[in-house]
């Protein structure tokens, strides 16, 4: 189940595996075009028009669209992150070149009419309020516009209400006239399939992509210091809180070690925080910790909701544990299950033809190569309890935490 790699001469990457023991493969067109690369006045733009892809092209309605691949017993949808746009489908084995020609139809040939952009407002608007009355959901949002002050990274990927009744049909022709280019695409399949198939039919399918020879640079992440930020939500029963820092880019040697440090805070019912201070203080049910990478910076963040009278608490107890990890406090025994849990995890993703699909492109995108599963659990292996302690010191600094607090 080796991975193949195709760079076609007009600047599309084309990566694939071979399992051959299933009958449907996954199949994603990745753009590196995500909410980071929003004009500055509309963010959510990139968001609003992954959603404009499914209304109609030269050939097909919307119905049309979806009709398509469920008529032959798939399915195809979309996503918008901050660093990409995701479509992708799902298919019988039989049924790849369809995909491909949706795909690449809905990217291609998009008519963005404006009857259909009044319509999808609406929709995009009604999205935007449920992340509004999600506390969860809208706390991430505030971390994230206080870890990255004034940057895109900071925006929230669906916009605000705002800047989307004020998006107009030549927005979204600039974005995909800058951001549609054959050298910002990645197709990455995984299932039963034929990599020189795969890149015949892509070949032939994208031929009318645009090439780009415009160079884009990543705008400086700003440097943060510790602050505490709190907002007011009256429905709320409970408070939420975020608190974190920033890390390093996906393709830092540190991400694995971070990764490890991760799991020995928040992987399962042994980890730390579920022991320590849900178990033994029954303060908060709803408790986690999290890495996120991008290709010039990251963060690492915790979580968790509680009553108003055990906010405080809550923040104390998490912060003791983060200092406690730094203090040579990992058991030798404790380091060897959070690599198991971790490893067992990238395993068990290895069972679905997505996952599969999705860390193709990924490891792509972030590191221009692909790492097999063998090789990343031959590297957490050599995680040492030294590497987590001096990562710990580094990053667990009193004076690099961002905390934002939504309150009842």
């Amino acid at each position: 189940m080796a991975h193949q790699i195709t760079k076609l001469d007009n600047g599309i990457t084309v990566l694939s595996e071979n399992i051959e023991y299933v009958r449907t493969i996954s199949i994603g067109a990745w753009i590196k075009a995500g909410s980071r690369n929003d004009p500055t006045p509309l963010p959510g733009l990139a968001h609003f028009l992954e959603h404009m892809l499914f209304k109609g092209t030269k050939t097909r309605t919307k119905f049309e669209i979806a009709h398509f691949l469920e008529s032959r017993g798939g399915a195809m949808n979309a996503y918008t992150a901050r660093e990409y746009t995701t479509i992708y489908a799902r298919i019988l084995a039989i049924n790849l070149k369809d995909a491909i020609e949706i795909i690449s139809d809905i990217v291609l040939n998009s008519r963005f009419r404006e009857p259909e952009i009044e319509k999808e407002k609406t929709v995009v608007l009604d999205e935007i309020q449920d992340s509004l009355d999600t506390p969860t959901e809208l706390i991430h949002n505030k971390f994230y516009e206080k870890i990255f002050p004034e940057h895109p990274l900071s925006h929230q990927i669906t916009g605000n209400a705002e800047n989307i009744t004020n998006i107009k049909k030549a927005d979204l022709i600039n974005f995909v006239k800058n951001n549609y280019t054959t050298d910002k695409l990645i197709i990455s399949a995984s299932g039963l399939l034929n990599h020189d198939e795969l890149v015949q039919y892509v070949e032939k399918a994208f031929d009318d992509l645009p090439r780009s020879s415009k160079k884009t640079s990543l705008e400086r992440i700003p440097t943060v210091k510790e602050q505490t930020f709190t907002f007011s939500n009256k429905a709320n029963k409970q408070n939420h809180i975020c608190t974190g820092v920033q890390t390093f880019a996906f393709d830092d040697e540190r991400r694995l070690p971070l990764l490890v440090l991760n799991s020995i805070f928040s992987a399962g019912m042994s980890s730390r925080f579920f022991q320590n201070i849900r178990e033994k203080h029954g303060i908060t049910y709803a408790l986690s910790s999290f890495t996120d990478f991008y290709m010039d910076s990251g963060c690492f963040y915790v979580y968790c909701s509680s009553a108003p009278k055990n906010t405080k608490k809550c923040l104390e107890l998490i912060r003791e544990e983060l200092n406690k990890i730094s203090k040579n406090s990992i058991t030798d025994s404790e380091l060897a299950t959070v690599k198991a849990l971790l490893k067992s995890s990238l395993v068990m993703a290895l069972e679905s033809t997505s996952s599969r699909m999705n860390r193709l492109a990924k490891q792509f995108m972030y590191m221009k190569s692909i790492t097999s599963i063998d090789e990343v659990i031959k590297k957490i292996n050599k995680v040492k309890k030294e590497d987590i302690f001096r990562l710990a010191k580094e990053l667990f600094q009193k004076k690099n935490f961002v905390t934002t607090i939504l309150k009842s």
